[in-house]
């Protein structure tokens, strides 16, 4: 299909019992949803507009908490120039960052279904980059409370882009497609968490700490740039029964960019306060173990620099986990519904977690805690870090994906809420893990750990066997999925993807 420049990878081919012949992908797998004949579809969008935008969306929810956390170890060499003795106030600013991480996205959404995602999305990039250089300028020492607002602000500003890209992920991939759509997207996010503090390590040992927030300046202003040249709104309302015309969007550059950062008139169908709510109340509690905090290093009295190698390893542990999610997250489910004779249900999705959730993250928290207890040698500390960075990483594209899924009408809501979910539960450790470790010491608090995420893994076991039941007790209204879609025509014919 071709339309304005705009081609997809669209055959047909299968039919219906009631002659209606539904699109295919080239390898046979039917198109859930089926795109219209309207070229303003982003379904119908070419592969490389559907890829620049979401690698926007990406880059903004990377730099957005590499942001929010980019100063983690910061405050260390700021308690000289704020006169803060008290390690309680220094860490005001990671709190206030994170607390607007947590936060920002609960407005974003709301805004989002008013004045459409782009829009939010842009502006927010342009708060981030207000709220980076506020905060490089802090540097007179009676300037440590502006300094925590303006953290404050910056993660509210920051935390919008991966609540906000779910949605837009929805509107322009397939049902077979989004796991690794969503993949993406996860571990961006996720890899601005691991990348913030890691570079802030290394850039306070050897330079001056505004340039924590210098270089994510620049990429906020690269990011703004491609937005600006770049992004589009995917907003496209379905259930219309004359596409034509609401669809209708601006044909000249400027005019279009006008319309979508300036004023733009909702697509979207209204969704209330009430429903918004509701979603996020029925949307699944998420945990993820993480990793112990950068202080338990210290065990090993090495440099804060040669701390930040050791952390490092969480970066390839990303890497590696975007791989396993690029295959597995559609791979994995499509190869089960092949066997299941075609039929999708979204528990399906869940099988990819076998591997990191009860293989790799008991290892990981094994041999970080042998590692801590027994001084191991340096590389065990290493190897841990990798193995938790790759399997909780793998985990949070496939439980956000699956409760999207389960209520694909407020794809937004529901990943804005299981993100406060999991920074709220993650949060939570330094409230016991220390007396934990106090009481019991480093190997049996995470050896603990370790049998605990094993037996927790239960629970989506049990969503595996009985999800679909589960689904039938949320609330009717705000609870949507594509369960019982044809999704393979023919099982034994479709390729491999």
């Amino acid at each position: 299909m071709e339309a304005d420049g705009k081609s997809s990878s669209i055959v047909s081919g299968y039919q219906v019992p009631g002659g209606y012949e539904k699109k295919r992908a080239p390898n046979g797998v039917i198109l859930v949803p089926q795109p219209t004949e309207d070229p303003e579809d982003p379904l119908n969008w070419s592969l490389w507009n559907k890829c620049t935008i979401t690698g926007i969306w990406c880059l903004g929810a990377f730099v957005s908490t590499a942001s929010g956390l980019g100063n983690a170890l910061g405050y260390f060499v700021q308690a000289k120039l704020y006169h803060k003795d008290d390690p309680v106030q220094l860490s005001y600013s990671v709190v206030a960052a994170t607390a607007g991480i947590a936060v920002g996205p609960v407005f974003a959404v709301t805004l989002g279904r008013r004045y459409g995602r782009s829009f939010v999305f842009f502006w927010s990039m342009v708060g981030l980059l207000a709220t980076g250089i506020w905060s490089a300028l802090m540097t007179e020492g009676n300037q440590y409370i502006p300094f925590v607002i303006a953290r404050l602000f910056g993660g509210f500003f920051g935390g919008n882009a991966a609540a906000l890209g779910a949605d837009t992920i929805l509107d322009l991939f397939f049902l077979h497609q989004r796991g690794k759509g969503l993949t993406v997207l996860n571990l961006s996010f996720l890899g601005g968490v691991v990348v913030g503090p890691t570079l802030s390590g290394f850039i306070v040992g050897n330079a001056s700490w505004t340039i924590q927030f210098w270089w994510s300046n620049g990429l906020e202003l690269i990011i703004i740039l491609l937005s600006l040249a770049f992004l589009e709104d995917t907003s496209y309302d379905r259930t219309t029964k004359n596409p034509e015309q609401p669809h209708a969007r601006p044909r000249s550059f400027w005019a279009r960019k006008s319309a979508i950062f300036l004023y733009y008139p909702r697509i979207m169908p209204p969704v209330s306060a009430a429903e918004s709510i509701l979603s996020q109340k029925a949307a699944m509690l998420s945990h993820q173990l993480r990793m112990p905090n950068v202080s338990m290093l210290e065990t090993y009295r090495v440099p804060v620099a040669d701390r930040m190698v050791v952390l490092f390893c969480l970066w390839f542990g990303v890497a590696f986990a975007q791989l396993y999610g690029f295959w597995a997250n559609d791979g994995i489910p499509l190869w089960i519904c092949r066997r299941k004779g075609g039929l999708w249900q979204p528990e399906y999705r869940l099988h990819a977690l076998w591997f990191p959730c009860f293989v790799a993250l008991p290892i990981a928290l094994g041999l970080y805690g042998a590692s801590l207890q027994y001084h191991l040698h340096f590389m065990v500390l290493a190897i841990a870090n990798f193995l938790g960075g790759f399997a909780t990483n793998c985990m949070v594209p496939v439980t956000v994906n699956y409760i999207i899924e389960c209520f694909k009408g407020h794809a937004s809501e529901a990943a804005a809420i299981m993100g406060i979910y999991r920074l709220a539960l993650s949060l939570s450790i330094p409230f016991f893990a220390p007396a934990w470790v106090e009481r019991i010491g480093f190997g049996w608090c995470l050896g603990m750990a370790a049998i605990l995420s094993a037996v927790v893994y239960s629970s989506v076991i049990l969503l595996i066997l009985r999800g679909n039941l589960i689904r039938g007790w949320s609330i009717e209204r705000v609870a949507s999925n594509d369960e019982g879609e044809k999704l393979i025509a023919n099982a034994d014919s479709v390729e491999k993807m």
